[in-house]
């Protein structure tokens, strides 16, 4: 298969320019530029005390003829979502989903141009992956099928986690899994009495497993591991990455019934013991739903609910971690930059902006038992609870807006120009209002820092 990189770089080519790119945005930065372009000057010129009837008729159609156009603008924009994910419908090979996929992101690349709405943008591409995802799992059975092994044994549920989780991924993203699965007499009997040479692939012989083994073995979670796996090379062949931190289903930490992942978790959050990590914990707390069977996903995330919130300890090392991560903002309102090596005059937009400001956010709501996933929905949930004063969360959805739209610009100019993904930026590519809204989300972010250090360490950290 010609390289994905060229394919997907080939269909961001008109996006290759930064400061181009850019300068679509700027005249978007006003908040009153959508409606002032369907209102106009009505809430001038429309007085009834001083209009005839017919100079109010003029006014109103007026007025409706620009509101209509809005309506088609904006429905258009939705009726080309829903055409790309039909065309999902009638591809089979993986070059095809991947040329859909990456016209597809050059698509939401154009409209975020247009737009300026990374909201849109996130949910345009959490839409059409989801659609993706379910048709690639649904080849995976079939090619499942086809050599031999048969359709899954039982029911499963495919989850999201990371900014696939929250709804908020951007253009270069990878694959942040994982799978419950349902093991049963029935399913074991079933995939027992496959041929010798399909069972082989499902032992492990460098563990010293034989065919001698296989009443010992489950069967339907060695299964899911052959499905994983092929499943994730479907994703990675079409544009969705491996994880380079495996947090993918094809490896056993990231895939169990739903009695083994309760164990699991159970033995972090109240025991401190088991193959899982702080940091594994803090990324649960991002999962979501995307396909399979629903009632078993609803039992998985109905005992995560229960579960992550109940260790204190856990929850305060995820905030203290976040709280210490610095923030790319210094005296004078400097931006702090690399001094030396190869990101030298870079700022890290992920760990030094946007990932502080998402972990204490996440951290916040899972200590109060609140379930949203996206980041700005978690902010309204926060604030309805009066956990958050309504200044604080605008700041808040302000620096989020401007950072993850810094963010998707830098990976449209990278994805164009054929360079890997990176979160090392360069502030001054920005015009000078840019990098003046960039300041001040990073001070935001710092300040919520500070905020959440004062109210769970009492400043201490």
């Amino acid at each position: 298969m010609e390289d994905k990189t060229a394919i997907i770089s080939d269909c961001f080519a008109a996006f290759g320019d930064f400061r181009k790119n850019n300068e679509c945005l700027i005249p978007l930065r006003m908040l009153e530029f959508f409606s002032s372009r369907v209102l106009g000057d009505f809430g001038r010129a429309y007085i009834p005390q001083r209009l005839s009837s017919d100079k109010r008729v003029d006014i109103l159609y007026a007025l409706q003829k620009r509101l209509n156009h809005e309506i088609t603008d904006t429905s258009a924009t939705l009726e080309s979502l829903n055409n790309e994910i039909k065309n999902l419908a009638r591809l089979t090979d993986i070059f095809g989903l991947l040329s859909v996929h990456a016209r597809f992101m050059a698509w939401a690349a154009n409209n975020f141009l247009k737009s300026a709405s990374v909201v849109a943008l996130q949910n345009h591409l959490t839409v059409f992956r989801t659609h993706l995802t379910h048709h690639l799992l649904e080849k995976t059975a079939k090619d499942m099928e086809g050599e031999g092994f048969g359709p899954p044994p039982s029911t499963y549920a495919w989850m999201a986690l990371g900014s696939d989780g929250r709804g908020e991924q951007l253009f270069a993203t990878d694959q942040d899994n994982l799978l419950i699965y349902e093991a049963s007499e029935k399913s074991q009997a079933v995939l027992k009495d496959l041929p010798k040479s399909l069972l082989n692939r499902f032992l492990r012989f460098e563990q010293g497993e034989h065919l001698e083994d296989i009443e010992k073995i489950d069967l339907t979670g060695r299964y899911y591991a052959v499905f994983c796996e092929k499943m994730g090379t479907y994703l990675d062949a079409i544009g969705i990455d491996k994880c380079k931190g495996h947090i993918m289903p094809a490896y056993d930490k990231w895939r169990g019934t739903l009695s083994k992942w309760e164990r699991k978790i159970i033995g972090k959050v109240k025991y401190g013991a088991g193959d899982l990590s702080v940091l594994d914990i803090n990324i649960l707390m991002d999962c979501r739903f995307v396909a399979g069977d629903v009632l078993l996903a609803g039992k998985f995330l109905d005992m995560l609910h229960t579960l992550l919130p109940e260790n204190g300890d856990i929850l305060s090392r995820i905030s203290h971690s976040a709280i210490l991560m610095p923030v790319a903002i210094g005296m004078f309102k400097r931006f702090k930059l690399q001094k030396k090596g190869a990101e030298k005059g870079t700022l890290n937009l992920k760990l030094n902006g946007w990932a502080p400001l998402t972990i204490l956010v996440r951290v916040l709501c899972t200590k109060n038992r609140i379930w949203e996933t996206h980041t700005l929905k978690r902010i309204d949930a926060l604030t309805a609870r009066r956990l958050l004063d309504e200044k604080t969360a605008e700041d808040l959805k302000e620096a989020y807006y401007f950072l993850l739209s810094f963010r998707a610009l830098y990976q449209m100019t990278r994805i164009a120009n054929q360079l890997p993904a990176a979160n090392a930026v360069d502030p001054f590519l920005l015009d000078p209002e840019g990098q003046d809204h960039l300041r001040r989300s990073l001070s935001v972010v710092e300040s919520f820092q500070d905020r959440i250090n004062q109210s769970v360490f009492g400043g201490n950290s």
